[in-house]
């Protein structure tokens, strides 16, 4: 079965639609594994939720891994609760309880969000990949590195990031949480991928990007905020990709990742 990664969705409900149907065509009945922060900062989190519902419900399987924000998300969730006022919430929690509030949808998040934090990686030891949201310490490698650490870490201004400083040890390892203009795809010497960045920024008006591991192939769907209005405008624009060809590309700073070993 081939095992798609999808980077960071932030509640762009309609690019993980017209997403999904393209990797429908290029994957059928491939297993799908969110790399977290599923439902804050954008307009339509709860067409994020009826997707998920509504494939599973088909009997897709769907594997939710926990990002910072959906940390956050349920925390707030657990507050209105206990009594707290939605209006209370920090900014992009509080816009997000609102919207899933209207289209009766609190309900689904909170499962949705529980489930996604009881699970903060997902490896196969077999194929040598592990799908994590934010990365590893490279010090400490991937057993050892905790797991707040693994949901959070990121590069302070004038720091390396993680990546620049993992060396394959741990085999292929797949992330979100870092936005950048393009997919970000480190090899080794033999060209095969030690690390996959698919936080391209759709909310920020990027793009939403799926990484097919089995295949090595990237998809990438522009933000409704490029252009397209519909759904079908969305999976038209995705655009296919073999990720080891990818090889580097450049991250966020402007600086360019190398391949290792050359």
């Amino acid at each position: 079965m081939v095992t798609v990664a999808i980077g960071d969705v932030h509640g762009c409900g309609y690019e993980l639609q017209g997403l999904l149907a393209a990797v429908d065509r290029a994957h059928a009945g491939a297993r799908l594994v969110f790399v977290g922060d599923l439902l804050t900062k954008g307009d339509h989190p709860h067409e994020v939720i009826r997707a998920i519902i509504d494939r599973r419900d088909a009997g897709q399987e769907i594997i939710l891994v926990c990002g910072n924000h959906d940390l956050r998300l349920l925390a707030a969730l657990v507050r209105v609760q206990s009594g707290v006022s939605p209006d209370q919430l920090p900014k992009h929690e509080r816009q997000c309880w609102h919207i899933l509030a209207r289209h009766g949808m609190l309900r689904l998040a909170m499962r949705l969000m529980v489930e996604a934090t009881e699970t903060k990686e997902l490896r196969d030891s077999a194929a040598g990949w592990t799908i994590v949201h934010a990365g590893i310490d490279p010090q400490l490698g991937l057993a050892e590195t905790p797991d707040d650490v693994k949901i959070h870490i990121k590069a302070l201004e004038g720091e390396r990031h993680w990546w620049e400083r993992y060396t394959g040890a741990d085999g292929l390892i797949v992330v979100g949480h870092k936005p950048l203009s393009e997919p970000l795809v480190l090899c080794d010497a033999e060209g095969r991928p030690y690390v996959v960045n698919i936080d391209t920024g759709c909310v920020y008006g990027g793009f939403l990007t799926a990484y097919a591991i089995d295949a090595d192939c990237l998809l990438s769907a522009p933000s409704m905020m490029r252009g397209p209005r519909t759904v079908n405008d969305v999976r038209d624009g995705v655009v296919t990709r073999s990720a080891s060809l990818l090889g580097a590309t450049p991250t966020a700073s402007g600086d360019r990742d190398r391949r290792s070993g050359r």
